[in-house]
């Protein structure tokens, strides 16, 4: 790898990374806006339309994006290849947005009454229908600027998505909903207008630079050189794979999310109650958690490359090394994040969200932190060294061990049986890729 190319990763990574932290600092505002704005049964109710949505996305978009950004990426595909393969990924995942929007417009009852055991589900999921087309649109965009080793666009995009949630909503609230008691389909309103805005933000940017490719290129720099078909075969064999893994995992979360709500009525016999317990868990305590994620996850992917190259060159020496700093660094901050929450966690629950409860669940799942930024370190360092698919089976096992925890514990002993199903899925799943890291590396 040349030394200029090194340079526009490390800078389209730290582009990204810093957006990142931002998107993440107002993502974790806008959770406290609308706990504030709703109330803990409110944010419930929102929180239990996410499973359909990330099911629905994975199929529609996810895997598209992600084979899109690997094409481009080519050393064998030009400029025009890319844009070629970028209509077709855009007709293709545009398409099936469509399809999963009408669907889930017409079995929106059905869904919210057999699957999520809510009423009131129905009109968040209808109105979410409108936000797929432009998360399809939006994810190829930003796949193929991340494929030409332009983060900035993306960077952006969120950025903006972020901004255009908490507005919306916002706006909603003072203006034409001012009168009527907060919903929860007043957010999932902030959904479709942050997914339309960070949508039609990259589409100008990229109308912008496709104007620059037509003045640079040669005659013959067209899409005349492969047929369509050539794109579309291209494209098809490598994100049907990813979307069936992707499809396997979330839908895995899916049913995760679906069933502690369900299992927690099970447990307190009030279907409220549950709502809001359930709301303060999601919608507070694991954002809370899963904060410092920013860090470790920032690391994962200026790890990403680093691994790859040094994997390749057989350094072991210099391999070993990058781990152990790794894991150090993510280690000292599990650490410091669960002293943190066991000395402040209460505190902090009543200080951001006003929910003693919020600071109680923030004070028990405290010593999960070490395990969850573990594990994200260890996953992207299984994907460097060429082994996502064993990173898929962990991931698989973890979340089914948590899954028959909240069948088998929470109907019992409420959430602290699904903390200790949290807990046993992120060790095993950690010192399974322990162990195959240790066993490839050695």
């Amino acid at each position: 790898m040349s030394a200029s190319a090194q340079k526009s990763i490390i800078r389209g990574t730290l582009i990204l990374t810093f957006a990142g932290i931002l998107s993440r600092f107002l993502g974790f505002y806008n959770r406290i806006f609308l706990t504030n704005l709703f109330g803990a049964r409110e944010l419930g109710i929102y929180q239990m339309v996410f499973p359909v949505y990330m099911v629905i996305f994975s199929f529609c978009c996810q895997g598209i994006q992600t084979a899109l950004t690997r094409q481009i990426a080519r050393p064998d595909f030009n400029a025009s290849a890319g844009h070629c393969l970028l209509r077709h990924a855009v007709r293709l995942s545009f398409l099936l947005s469509v399809l999963c929007s009408l669907t889930m417009f017409f079995l929106a009852e059905p869904i919210s009454y057999q699957l999520l055991h809510s009423a009131e589900c129905v009109s968040c999921l209808k109105i979410l229908t409108l936000a797929f087309p432009f998360v399809s649109v939006k994810g190829c965009l930003s796949g193929y600027f991340i494929g030409i080793q332009r983060s900035a666009e993306t960077a952006w995009g969120q950025f903006i998505e972020q901004l255009a949630k908490i507005g919306s909503v916002y706006l909603l609230s003072v203006t034409v909903f001012s009168l009527a008691a907060p919903k929860a389909y007043f957010a999932v309103w902030g959904i479709v207008a942050g997914e339309l805005t960070s949508c039609c933000l990259l589409l100008f940017c990229y109308l912008h630079h496709y104007k620059q490719f037509l003045k640079s290129s040669s005659p013959d720099s067209d899409c005349a050189s492969h047929p369509s078909r050539f794109y579309r075969r291209e494209l098809l064999t490598d994100a049907i794979p990813l979307t069936i893994n992707r499809l396997s995992l979330t839908g895995l979360q899916g049913l995760e999310a679906i069933l502690i709500p369900h299992m927690l009525n099970l447990y307190l016999k009030n279907g409220d109650h549950a709502l809001i317990l359930y709301g303060t868990l999601t919608g507070m305590v694991l954002p809370c958690i899963m904060f410092p994620t920013t860090l470790t996850s920032s690391l994962a992917t200026m790890l990403l490359p680093a691994i790859s190259s040094e994997h390749k060159k057989e350094h072991s020496h210099a391999l070993s090394g990058i781990i152990r700093k790794s894991v150090s660094f993510c280690l000292i901050i599990g650490v410091l994040s669960s002293l943190f929450l066991l000395f402040l966690g209460k505190w902090s629950g009543q200080f951001l969200f006003q929910s003693i409860t919020a600071g109680e669940l923030l004070f028990q799942f405290a010593l999960l932190c070490p395990f969850i930024y573990l594990s994200t370190c260890l996953a992207s360092i299984m994907n460097g060294l060429g082994l996502a698919g064993k990173n898929l089976l962990y991931s698989i096992i973890s979340i089914a061990i948590r899954i028959a925890c909240i069948l088998m514990l929470v109907p019992q002993i409420g959430l602290t049986g699904y903390m200790w199903g949290m807990m046993l899925s992120y060790l095993l799943q950690t010192v399974l890729l322990l162990i195959t890291i240790h066993r490839h590396t050695k």
